[in-house]
């Protein structure tokens, strides 16, 4: 079985190369779900590389033509597509290379092949759908977030671009033979046709061990959160519950970028015991992630887009064996209840109750809630499992 895997992906030596040479977020979220993906498919037999495009754009290179050499990393073999950096034809190369190369890939024992795609991935994913259709190549989209919900780009003309690419997603967003889903709630608007699907809110790397867990700082209590810094994310109300509490010893460590970065910073100079780390490569997060005492996803639940949406970081926390505390995300399935912290209440005195009591447990007691929360995602949760799941979906519609 061999399969071609389309989305925005590139080896990590790339994404750091990227990252450092021009301060740009290549979205590390992003990058590590979908390399998990690929190694999953790859324990599970399927014969597996990538076809994407590197995260690069006029506006952070003035760099003409990309063309970067194929690369094969821990067992990756990743394919870029090249391009000329220029608006619209950025794009259009992009679109052309994809479905000429899956044109004469698909034309080929096609019964023994199929393609995944990150629907979001707009010219990638035109130029794929049309040549599946020419080819009968099965055509299986990956839904990470539902196209107009997400938290867009800021500024008119990025608006304008975001809601055009969402109309376009639209266009051509029942155009799949199968879906994985991060959501239920996805399915009755992503799977009118009512295709084969299966909900795969998210997955952790089946290579952590249980035991390898890092002793945190027990002189004092930290917590910890990394992502998009949106104050839809439920961000102003996590410092503000955290400046209202009083003990010295308590830490809150955030990661990422985004517009509440302003509002973060003023912040931090009315309490010192905020840090703000800025962007930094997965590898640093996880390590500030081991040490720290709790983690955090302060996500509200009113959000409409929480209904479609599962944040990988989630599972990421829950990996490390410290525990986690969030909101209960419509997303959420209830299994994970018993493994996590739960915010009663969303609003800034709720919250506040919710971090005292959290930070204020003993340490043996956090301890213990995090290890649990580790074994379980790791043994339910993780790549190999999960992408098996995509195999035998596969499967079923062939059969």
């Amino acid at each position: 079985m061999k399969a071609i895997y389309l989305a925005l992906l590139s080896s990590k030596h790339l994404i750091d190369k990227i990252s450092a040479d021009t301060g740009l977020n290549p979205g590390y979220a992003g990058q590590k779900f979908n390399r998990l993906i690929i190694e999953g498919l790859t324990k599970n037999g399927v014969d597996i590389k990538t076809l994407t495009s590197i995260p690069m754009s006029r506006r952070f290179s003035k760099k003409l033509f990309w063309n970067v050499p194929d690369e094969v990393e821990d067992g990756i073999h990743y394919q870029y597509i090249p391009f000329i950096n220029i608006p619209y034809i950025h794009h259009i190369c992009l679109f052309m290379y994809t479905f000429f190369y899956l044109l004469f890939w698909g034309s080929i024992n096609r019964k023994e092949k199929f393609i995944l795609i990150d629907i979001l991935n707009v010219s990638i994913c035109i130029g794929a759908v049309f040549a599946c259709k020419l080819t009968g190549l099965h055509c299986m989209g990956v839904a990470t977030d539902m196209p107009g919900l997400t938290v867009g780009a800021s500024g008119a003309n990025s608006k304008k671009k975001y809601n055009f690419s969402s109309k376009i997603i639209h266009w051509y967003l029942h155009s799949f033979d199968s879906y994985v889903l991060l959501t239920q709630q996805m399915n009755s608007i992503i799977n009118k046709n009512n295709k084969p699907y299966i909900v795969m809110e998210g997955l952790c790397d089946s290579n952590i061990q249980p035991n390898h867990v890092d002793s945190c700082d027990t002189s004092i209590k930290s917590i910890l959160y990394a992502g998009g810094l949106h104050e839809r994310y439920g961000l102003k109300t996590l410092t503000d519950a955290f400046m209202s509490l009083p003990n010295v010893n308590y830490r809150l460590i955030i990661y990422g970028s985004g517009p509440f970065v302003k509002e973060l910073k003023e912040d931090i100079k009315k309490d010192s015991r905020i840090e703000y780390r800025g962007v930094a490569p997965n590898d640093e997060v996880m390590k500030a992630e081991y040490a720290a005492s709790v983690l955090v996803n302060p996500r509200p639940t009113k959000e409409d887009f929480t209904k479609y949406s599962f944040p990988s970081k989630n599972i990421e926390f829950m990996s490390t064996g410290r525990p986690l505390l969030t909101t209960k995300l419509p997303g959420m399935p209830v299994e994970y209840y018993p493994f996590v912290y739960l915010f009663e209440s969303e609003t800034l005195d709720g919250y506040k109750v919710t971090l005292k009591n959290v930070l204020e447990k003993g340490y043996d007691e956090l301890e213990k809630k995090g290890k649990e929360a580790q074994q379980w995602v790791l043994e339910n949760k993780n790549n190999v499992i999960q992408t098996k799941r995509i195999v035998e979906l596969y499967q079923l519609t062939i059969c």
